[in-house]
């Protein structure tokens, strides 16, 4: 199992949920990035089945960003970290099928159980 965080700003809820991720998941088995190409480039490569994506959304522009990666992340597990809770924001989430939704502002706990759920499952 690999999971990989992006968040392109390195900022207050972004050390909470790495923090959090932490807690759950081996640091060796986290792959960082905070460029969307980056994200992008590394997904074209073999990526281990089972796979996490855990995406933090600064904002909901990022968010549509974030629609190029659609067709990449079918067969990964895809956790998506809000910055709101507005309804074109949900449904613009919701185009990337994620598992489970977060927002920002969230203490992250629940976001632990999934990750712990995903993890169990690929194993």
């Amino acid at each position: 199992m690999h999971l990989f965080l992006f968040a392109s700003r390195d900022d207050a809820a972004r050390q909470r949920l790495r923090a959090a991720i932490l807690e759950v998941i081996a640091d060796d088995a986290i792959e960082s990035f905070v460029s969307l190409d980056d994200f992008r480039e590394r997904l074209h490569r073999i990526v281990e089945p089972d796979s996490i994506a855990v995406l933090i959304a600064l904002n909901r522009e990022e968010l549509l960003k974030m629609q190029i990666l659609r067709k990449l992340l079918p067969e990964i597990y895809v956790v998506l970290v809000l910055p709101d809770r507005t309804e074109s924001t949900l449904e613009l989430a919701h185009l990337l099928l994620p598992r489970f939704l977060a927002h920002r502002d969230d203490p992250f706990t629940d976001l632990q159980g999934v990750l712990l759920k995903m993890a169990a499952h690929s194993r």
